[in-house]
């Protein structure tokens, strides 16, 4: 019988690019002292959820975040799959750039006037922007990221509802959980405007279909932004 399957979504802790406010998509830096302490606190706050299955992209990041929270699980772990379709967008030479210049190319290929908080609205064509800007090829189309978090997705819902459902464990990246969120929940794309490190997005997977409960919520590690 295909059961509920119970998404738990997170954004890796703080790293040495986020801290110096730099673009960092399949580029990877360490977590910083308080990466590893968040990543702890949230592994604390999901010590007594039994997971059924354990996804990361193959970014270190994500990786050691991951290894962090089950490190604090009271269950037996299960093994934990390095998927690529996990990665965050990747940048192209955009990567390692400052956050700031990168928010200003992006501004100014869309429409003027939008505010920060609506820039989530506008993915694709963000994404346009992104690949256009690229020197190297090596960003990728809305459409290429779409698919693969898409197929994850179904890939893992289908595999852990046929055998009676559960909960899944997900680390990956800022602009993933905007795709995810845009994908499954467009209606509510403003409440991923920034979206905060080891954050829980919660996804619910049942009869066929994906929604979304919770987003972008700091409750587990005590913050109150």
């Amino acid at each position: 019988m295909n059961g509920k399957v119970i998404f738990y979504v997170t954004r890796h802790g703080q790293t040495l690019f986020n801290l110096l406010d730099k673009v960092q998509g399949w580029s990877d830096t360490p977590l910083t002292q308080q990466g590893i302490q968040t990543a702890n606190l949230l592994g604390n706050a999901m010590k007594k959820i039994k997971f059924e299955s354990v996804y990361t992209s193959d970014s270190g990041r994500a990786c050691e975040t991951a290894t962090l929270i089950l490190n604090q699980n009271e269950h037996i772990q299960p093994q934990v799959n390095h998927d690529k379709r996990l990665r965050e967008w990747g940048f192209g030479s955009l990567e390692g750039e400052s956050n700031n210049w990168f928010m200003d190319t992006i501004l100014n290929g869309l429409p003027p006037d939008i505010g920060f908080e609506h820039l989530t609205d506008y993915l694709p064509q963000i994404s346009e922007i992104i690949v256009k800007t690229d020197t190297i090829g090596f960003a990728e189309p809305f459409g290429t990221i779409e698919n693969r978090i898409s197929s994850i997705f179904k890939d893992i819902a289908e595999k852990v509802s046929a055998t009676g459902g559960g909960q899944v464990l997900i680390v990956t990246h800022a602009f993933i959980i905007k795709t995810i969120v845009y994908l499954y929940a467009r209606h509510r794309i403003s409440e991923v405007a920034k979206v905060e490190n080891a954050s829980i997005t919660k996804l619910i997977y049942q009869d066929g279909n994906f929604c979304v409960e919770d987003i972008n919520s700091t409750s587990y590690t005590g913050s109150t932004t």
